[in-house]
């Protein structure tokens, strides 16, 4: 009799690929298993692809969004929990604890790990101070007297959300006296912008990395990109997830590659970036090798064995639905029991 692996996506958002990339995988495994899905939003695309999806707090109400996470754990028999949004990871990272004890292992890494990638300024001076290529961070004043153009961010920031692209002294000043949170000041880098998918399973070592130039990117996620197999950029980005330590599953990694062949690494994510359906398409196959990991086999893994040159040109799709069930006619409809 196959055995069964349930697995939960939370805050699944639009990740249709992802969903459909684990539920290839447990088919090419021979497992049994359900897709479940949480959202905050019946909107949510994937939402509806799902086996089984659950609406719960934002990610914001802290222990009610756990609460709601770890009763569908318990009443659904998850056995894999995988995070989604930069703005979940740091709660569910500290009740990863909590997961375990309802049966569930969360793919996320630990909380200092975490800590250092939401924080853009930790992530900067945890790149320093590990040797690692990246932008020079500028206090306001220091910034005031640079060399145009520079790069603001929030040091807190997802999704792209919020940057800007000083070209001189006034925006700087505009924007600096407009933000609404706390920002990151960097020197601009001019290059080819690239994404790294870094695999490091359930033990934190890191055995695959699949560089991908960013073609074009709408709303902070790629729509088109192209892997590419750059040996500096792998070797630095195995190197980055090595001295991380303490990872798990899969992290996404942001460089640039400057036109003198240095690589400037800007933001370490510590999960599935928007992104990796290329790299599994290409032959990275994270979703079959977390699977396998978790169920006490270690899968053989070729670090070299992912199409170079792929290209992913993604496209608007559709999913229709009664309004009803996306919540626009009256109060949401919440899951059957």
């Amino acid at each position: 009799m196959a055995e069964t692996v349930n697995i939960l996506l939370t805050s699944i958002g639009r990740r249709v690929s992802l969903l459909g990339s684990f539920r290839a995988a447990l088919a090419d495994l021979g497992l049994k298993g359900r897709l479940l899905a949480a959202d905050r939003s019946r909107m949510a695309t994937a939402f509806h692809l799902a086996d089984e999806a659950f609406l719960v707090p934002a990610a914001s109400e802290g222990d009610a969004y756990v609460e709601a996470l770890l009763e569908i754990c318990r009443s659904r028999r998850v056995d894999l929990v995988v995070p989604l949004i930069d703005w979940e990871l740091a709660v569910l990272a500290r009740a990863s604890g909590a997961f375990a004890e309802a049966g569930s292992r969360m793919l996320l890494s630990s909380p200092e790990v975490v800590g250092i990638c939401r924080d853009k300024l930790a992530t900067h001076d945890f790149l320093t101070a590990h040797g690692f290529d990246t932008p020079k961070v500028l206090a306001y004043d220091e910034a005031l007297g640079a060399r145009f153009p520079l790069f603001m961010k929030p040091r807190y920031g997802s999704s792209a959300k919020d940057v800007h692209k000083l070209p001189d002294r006034a925006s700087l000043e505009f924007y600096h006296a407009r933000a609404a949170e706390e920002t990151v000041t960097q020197e601009f880098v001019a290059g080819r912008e690239h994404t790294v998918d870094v695999y490091a399973g359930l033990d934190g070592v890191p055995r695959v990395a699949v560089p991908r130039r960013r073609l074009q990117v709408r709303a902070g996620e790629v729509s088109k990109a192209m892997t590419v197999r750059h040996p500096t950029i792998i070797a630095e980005a195995m190197r980055l997830v090595e001295a991380l330590g303490e990872c798990i599953g899969v992290l996404t990694l942001q460089c640039f590659l400057t036109g003198d062949g240095a690589v400037k690494f800007i933001e370490i994510n510590p999960r599935f970036g928007g992104g990796v359906p290329l790299a599994v398409r290409a032959g990275a196959n994270f979703p079959k090798w977390l699977i396998q990991e978790h169920l006490g086999d270690r899968p053989d893994i070729d670090p070299e064995a992912w199409q170079d040159g792929l290209a992913m040109l993604r496209y608007d799709d559709a999913v229709f639905r009664p309004a009803n069930e996306v919540g626009l006619d009256g109060e949401p409809i919440l899951p059957d029991d």
